[in-house]
């Protein structure tokens, strides 16, 4: 078990009692990759440590999600991987789910869902508030989000860990896709499900989808599929006008927020791909 963590001191204990009260779970360990926190994290995780086997390894050589997933899974001591996050809550059958997943299959997900922990927040993001199945990408790829997967740590090693140079966003797509391209796929584990933590406040809802933007639009550098076209500048312009005309003049204060989640996300795509000198997608 491998939680990625940066300044999650005050949010982890949920993650842990969620773990500790797992149902049907085989034993395991947890190992906290502290991607350079700032917090008393290290206290918040010293009071679990009678309920479980849990450790913190230092993940502080770079900053990222990436990083701290690597640096995990690199000290963990079983061939199979679970990954959660740290502000995130498992449901209590969602270990022995995923190991039994984890029998047949290399690499497996489960549904998120969003309300419960994030309240109205829930809806200003283009995410189904209970999925259903994995996300799906071009050419029938799909991966799982990157805080509900199980991989066998041979997976891990031949694609080569995590892209570690992505902004905080579309890195799992990454890891998924490369998967791909070695063979492995992803199955479905409808048990398996995670309570997921949308941002509450909506300058955090802001960041998040910027940050999702900008790793989209650095996936689609390194992966350019032949069916998907990049905008012309004539295109792109169109498009933007279409999504400033689509502001909720007359809808509700939840709505004008969906549509400012949307636009950061626009941003996002734009301003990185202005850095890396190549189209938005």
């Amino acid at each position: 078990m491998v939680i990625p963590t940066y300044n999650a001191a005050h949010l982890i204990g949920e993650q842990l009692g969620a773990l500790a009260a797992q149902v049907g779970a085989p034993d395991f360990e947890v190992v906290v990759a502290d991607n350079g926190s700032t917090d008393d994290l290290a206290a918040a995780v010293g009071l679990w440590t009678e309920r479980l086997d849990v450790r913190i390894v230092d993940a502080s050589r770079g900053r990222g999600v990436s990083v701290a997933r690597n640096v995990g899974i690199g000290h963990a001591t079983s061939d199979r991987i679970l990954i959660c996050d740290a502000d995130d809550r498992v449901a209590p059958g969602w270990i022995a789910a995923m190991m039994c997943g984890l029998d047949d299959h290399p690499l497996v997900s489960g549904p998120i869902e969003t309300t419960l922990l994030s309240g109205r927040s829930a809806t200003w993001v283009p995410i189904d508030q209970r999925t259903t199945g994995l996300f799906e990408t071009w050419g029938g790829r799909t991966y799982g989000l990157g805080g509900n997967v199980g991989l066998r740590c041979e997976v891990w090693e031949r694609v080569g860990g995590y892209d570690e140079t992505y902004p905080a966003g579309a890195e799992e797509i990454d890891f998924a896709w490369r998967a791909h391209d070695l063979g492995y796929r992803f199955a479905y584990v409808e048990e398996a499900l995670v309570h997921y933590r949308i941002r509450t406040d909506l300058k955090g809802v802001l960041r998040q989808q910027y940050n999702s933007g900008r790793g989209t639009t650095t996936l689609y550098s390194k992966f350019r599929p032949a069916e998907v076209s990049p905008k012309s500048v004539r295109r792109r312009i169109h498009h933007e006008l279409l999504l400033l005309r689509r502001f909720p003049w007359l809808g509700s204060a939840d709505d004008r927020r969906s549509w400012l989640t949307l636009m950061a996300f626009e941003a996002g795509k734009l301003v990185e791909a202005r850095n890396l000198g190549c189209p938005a997608p």
